[in-house]
Parts: structure tokens; sequence; C-alpha cells
């Protein structure tokens, strides 16, 4: 049957206007009040800037970015282009790069990066840039004024080849290449103290790194600490309220219950209200949903306008806006997801739906027809569902 009824497609922005009922064959089936009729909602995902060496005015092979951060219109993109390290601010206003830093002065003496970006956080006040030969270095916000390097460059110092970084609360939380987890805090990384900055405490925990997988952490509501474990297939989630002064080095803190076991070793993440978005070694972008508490079967390897080759680092700066690093490609694609309603389908099977018109991001017309899954609201190939 044929259900010939408008279809509107709407921002991700708007989607707590939508709210999923699972008493109709638990399909995702939406009553909609007044019109007597039932509809299903689905994502979509749109390409909407892609960043390449012409767009930053570099030549080819001279732009690989990897890990991202921003505050409001600016974006920080770790450059790792080898022996010529550099960290790119990208005005998201004009859509050019407008500073690059790749050296500083420090104790009248020219410091730069060395080796890979790993990680970029922002806070209020400070840039804190690790890089994986053993270094986490402060800069002030918005000057990007040097601060002071917490590490030495060795491995065996303060710093372990930090490859994720968290801070909150005064404390600087950095994943260690061996899976421990370093603290130092923020007090310490004063100009004063340099290099004689010392972990404050080191928990254990974890696996190694030796491949350099991408790694990340952030904090989750309830203010606990989850970390990607690339080997093992899991988000670790660790209590930090049990760090203080009593605490013994290497004890460790991970709520082994709370770990979230994958069906794919995970890179980055980025957390949504509905949804927290993936990379892995499957090379696409791995979704699961909060409400059914699982991973989508479907993953996400196309979207319009970019197909991803290796996807590296995923980084939200919205609930429905995400940058997403490809090594392959050797590019920065934004991301923009959008929740759409359909109301002009055929019913395929007791999973599947055939939207046969659709209204597109633009708001243009389409007569193309697609396929969605309404068990996990993904549009799906049509050779993947035998029709």
């Amino acid at each position: 049957m044929k259900y010939n009824i408008r279809h509107i497609l709407l921002s991700l922005a708007l989607g707590a206007l939508f709210v999923q009922c699972s008493d109709d064959e638990a399909a995702g089936w939406k009553d909609t009040s007044g019109d007597n009729y039932k509809s299903f909602w689905y994502y979509s995902y749109e390409q909407e800037n892609l960043l390449t060496h012409d767009t930053v005015g570099l030549a080819a092979g001279k732009f690989i970015p990897y890990t991202v951060a921003h505050r409001g219109d600016t974006l920080f993109v770790g450059n790792n282009v080898d022996k010529e390290w550099s960290l790119i601010l990208f005005d998201q206003k004009t859509n050019r790069p407008f500073r690059t830093l790749t050296s500083w002065t420090a104790n009248g003496k020219e410091q730069k990066f060395n080796s890979p970006i790993e990680a970029i956080v922002v806070t209020p006040t400070r840039l804190y840039v690790a890089e994986r030969q053993s270094y986490i270095h402060a800069f002030d916000l918005p000057d990007l004024n040097y601060i002071v390097s917490i590490g030495n460059g060795q491995w065996a110092g303060p710093v372990f080849q930090a490859q994720a970084v968290a801070v909150k609360e005064g404390l600087i939380y950095a994943r260690d290449k061996n899976g421990q987890v370093s603290v130092y805090k923020e007090s310490d990384a004063v100009p004063e103290k340099a290099g004689k900055i010392n972990r404050y405490k080191q928990v254990g925990g974890g696996g190694p790194n030796n491949g350099f997988a991408p790694h990340y952490m952030e904090f989750d509501a309830d203010g606990r600490l989850m970390l990607t474990d690339y080997e093992s297939k899991t988000i670790r989630v660790l209590d930090v309220a049990q760090i203080n002064d009593e605490l013994k080095n290497g004890t460790v803190i991970d709520l082994a219950d709370q770990a979230w076991t994958l069906p794919f070793k995970a890179k980055t993440f980025a957390s949504c209200t509905e949804r927290i978005y993936a990379t892995g070694d499957n090379n696409a972008i791995n979704i699961y949903d909060r409400e059914t508490k699982k991973w989508s079967e479907n993953t996400v390897k196309t979207i319009k306008g970019f197909a991803f080759g290796q996807p590296a680092k995923i980084h939200a700066q919205a609930d429905d806006t995400f940058w997403i690093s490809d090594l392959q490609k050797q590019a920065l694609v934004k991301m923009t997801v959008y929740k759409g309603e359909i109301r002009e389908f055929s019913r395929i099977n007791d999973r599947i739906v055939r939207v046969e018109a659709a209204v597109t991001t633009k708001g243009a017309e389409s007569s193309e027809p697609f396929y969605v899954d309404i068990l996990t609201h993904e549009i799906v190939a049509p050779e993947t569902i035998g029709e």
C-alpha cells in the first residue's frame, strides 16, 4: 500500500518535536494528533563544507588534518604533515585560515612541534595541544601566547606519548600510550614551573596502543570520564571522583560494569543528546542510539557530497554538526545531520519502507525514491533489501 501524504524534512535541531513510540511493532511509528495517520522518521547526512589543501591555500600533500577542536567560529586543526606539523586556525565565517602556529619562543629559544599532534582541548582560557613526542603544550586564549609545556619529549618523563586529553575542574587528564591515565594539575602548568611539572597521579588500566590508533576521552553528564580503548573494542568509564591526594598511583578506577563493549574498534566519538557517533576500524561512522541503547547495524560510509575513505577523528560542533578528518582523502569534512519525517511511502516489509518522493535538505523536490530501515531510522541501499 502506498501512502500519499506530504513529506517534510526537518533539522535535527527540531528533533525534540518528534517523539518515537514503541507501541506499534517497535517500528518507530509516530502518531500525529489530529491528522489520524502515522508516519516514519529518518536521519540523513550531508557535506556542508570540505576543507582540503586548496581550501587552506597549501600545496597538494601539505594538508593532512587529524584532530580538531573549536571555539565559537574558530576551528583548531592539527595538520600532521611529516616534519611540518602545525596548528591551523580556520575562520568558519570567512571559510579561510587566518593563522598557522608552527613554533613559539620560550626562554629566548624557538620551540616547535616535533611530532604529530594527537589531541587539542579548548578551555575558557587555555588551549592544550598534545603531540606524540611526549609533550602537552599550553597556550593562552584568545591570543595563543605560549604558557608552558608539560613533559620533556622523553617517553620515560612526565608525559608518555599522550594520545587523548581532557580537562575538568583544574585537572588535566592524558591517556598514556600504555593505556594508563596521567593526571596533572592546571595550577602546575605555569611558566614558573617549566621543566618541573610532574604527574599529580597516574591511574592504571587499559591496554597499549603500539599502532598509534586515534584515541579520545571526554566527560559524560555525570562527570565520569569516557575513554576509548581501541584494541579491546571498549569505551572505558573512569570514576575520577576517586582521584585525591591519598590515591595510590596505579590504582584502577575503571567502573568495569559500566564499560561499553563495542562491535568495532573505536577511535574517537562525539556525544549528542539522542545519539553517539564514533569512528572505528571499519572506516565508517558508527551510531549509538541512546533510546534503544544499541549500536546500529547500519553504518555511514557515504553522505551527500562525500564518501569516507579513512575517517579518523570526529568532533561535535553541535548536536547536528560534526567535523570529521579523513586520512585517506586528506580532508576535513563538515557533516550536518538532518532528521526527516516521511509522509509518502510504500511498505516493503516489516522493517523497510520505500519513500516515493522527498524534499531535500535544501528544500528542493526530489522524485528519486529511497529506502529507510524503520528500526534504525537510517537510509539503506536497495541492493541490501532484496526487493
